[in-house]
């Protein structure tokens, strides 16, 4: 009994599984309780295996159904090959719910250290067949080019439109801060408009170095400021700070520590600099993969409280809803 290319090519595993628990079985009635299909079903896979290699493989009896020479060789050869595939697709199901892999991911140096950072360990933890690769990086990223899972964007505007799908983590609201050091020699602004007489270090990608927008008690407020310094990078935004070149803006995230710890304090603490976003980015996969969708969910679940001030976070958490 050979099979040619053309029989090898409308064979169905699937009709050869049913002729395996025939054989098994040791009728056509028993094999059909066990798959739970009906006789007829049964029958007719039976039938079609018969028409591909053009010979006998059960024979009908008074009794029931006994396999032919044919069908005895077929089931001795072919019964390892399927149980060899029925394990491989089980394995292959039970990979495709289970989260495992690499996760690549891009973000700014403050988000990846002081949010990732407290984050991941307890992730793994609950994961441990995956990994994680991280990407400190400024510029804008290409997801999908790079090999990146993720990307953790800060906006001032809402997310552009694109292919990616963005699920915000967090209001970032930034604070005015400056050193112990800097208002032993200055006195602390009262008032927005006080701004004006003070140094200023400004982050490049939300603020500008000539005006400050406020949200406050009364509203927005624009002042006019005088900034000769300016980075990309709210780490060397916090450091000037600390460092007392003058009075800067900072998200909570990158302010708290050294609020803490004294070296910073928060001056007009009745205003913000409002409506910067942290968002989390991903392509666009369907179905999207488990390790990315566990992921999506641990992160939206946990990153607000790293990113958000105590005392604003039930606010974040009702809008973030």
């Amino acid at each position: 009994m050979a099979a040619t290319p053309s029989v090898l090519n409308r064979l169905r595993f699937d009709e050869l599984a049913v002729f395996i628990q025939v054989a098994q079985a040791g009728s056509i009635a028993a094999a059909s309780r066990r798959l739970g299909l009906p006789k007829s079903t049964v029958g007719r896979a039976i039938s079609r295996l018969e028409e591909d290699f053009g010979v006998a493989l059960v024979r009908r009896m008074a009794q029931g159904h006994a396999l032919t020479e044919q069908g005895q060789t077929l089931a001795s050869l072919a019964a390892p090959h399927v149980a060899a595939l029925t394990d491989v697709a089980s394995a292959l199901g039970r990979e495709s719910e289970e989260a495992y892999g690499t996760l690549r991911i891009t973000a700014p140096p403050d988000l990846g250290t002081l949010v990732l950072g407290p984050i991941l360990p307890g992730f793994l933890a609950r994961y441990p067949r995956l990994s994680i690769e991280i990407d400190h990086s400024l510029r804008l990223v290409d997801l999908v080019a790079e090999g990146f899972d993720f990307a953790i964007r800060v906006m001032t505007r809402p997310m552009p439109s694109s292919t990616l799908v963005a699920r915000k983590l967090a209001r970032l609201d930034l604070g005015l801060y400056a050193s112990t050091t800097y208002l032993s020699r200055h006195d602390a602004p009262r008032k927005p408009e006080s701004l004006t007489q003070h140094d200023h270090i400004y982050f490049q990608r939300i603020t500008q170095h000539s005006e400050l927008s406020l949200e406050g008690p009364n509203g927005k407020v624009k002042v006019p400021i005088a900034a000769r310094m300016g980075a990309n990078d709210f780490f060397f935004v916090r450091q000037a700070i600390v460092s007392g070149a003058g009075i800067g803006a900072l998200p909570w995230h990158v302010a708290q520590e050294d609020v803490a710890a004294g070296r910073l304090v928060r001056v007009l603490s009745d205003y913000r600099l409002a409506g910067t976003i942290a968002y989390l980015v991903h392509p666009p996969l369907r179905p999207l993969p488990p390790k990315l969708k566990v992921f999506r969910s641990f992160l939206l679940e946990h990153a607000s409280r790293f990113l958000v001030e105590p005392s604003l976070l039930k606010i974040d958490d009702s809008h973030r809803r």
